[in-house]
């Protein structure tokens, strides 16, 4: 098992498609969550190594008075990461059964963990931007940029091949999520905000 593991992680770089649809197909849920959560943690004590957002925590410890501990930090993050991912890819998994998708939640799930290991890539990334200074901020935030991207696409991909849906309707499926956990709720925020505001 240890070497499709790795056959997949590969994988997801240079033939997604196929591979996002062998695991779907296979669905290696415990592999996947490991893996996800496994990116999480790099990613959160790269982040913690990294000099200007130690600086921003001390700021921000200085400002509020409150205390949080890098330890702390980092379960927060993998409890929040581990939410995201089962929540939202819920979300997606039913809009995708409404278009008629075939797949399963279990299937669609280590998919979307795996389309999240180029990830993996911001770790040195956080740890070398902040040798940089101001350019490495900026570089940092272009890298984050483009493999967020990355990983959209591959979430798309994701659904597409666990759902058997075209590429059309899968697009379509993570707009309507989009539209639902983002979009609409900005709006009441902003309606309210306004309503409270000139009222």
């Amino acid at each position: 098992m240890g070497d499709k593991i790795l056959d997949w992680l590969s994988g997801v770089f240079t033939r997604p498609a196929i591979t996002l649809k062998e695991i779907a197909a296979a669905r290696p849920l415990g592999w996947a969550l490991f893996i996800f959560l496994g990116v999480v943690l790099l990613n959160a004590f790269a982040s913690s190594a990294n000099q200007q957002t130690r600086e921003v925590l001390d700021q921000f410890i200085f400002t509020t008075g409150f205390t949080i501990s890098i330890p702390l930090m980092v379960i927060g993050a993998l409890v929040t990461a581990f939410l995201y991912l089962v929540i939202s890819t819920g979300i997606i998994h039913l809009l995708a059964r409404l278009f008629k998708g075939t797949g399963g939640y279990g299937g669609m799930l280590s998919a979307f963990a795996f389309a999240s290991f180029p990830q993996i890539i911001l770790a040195p990334v956080n740890v070398l931007t902040g040798l940089i200074g101001t350019a490495g901020s900026i570089l940092g935030g272009l890298v984050s940029f483009g493999i967020s991207v990355w990983v959209l696409v591959l979430q798309v991909i994701a659904v597409r091949e666990s759902h058997r849906l075209t590429t059309g309707m899968a697009i379509l499926v993570y707009l309507i999520y989009f539209l639902i956990v983002v979009v609409i709720p900005l709006a009441l925020i902003i309606g309210l905000a306004a309503y409270f505001i000139f009222a």
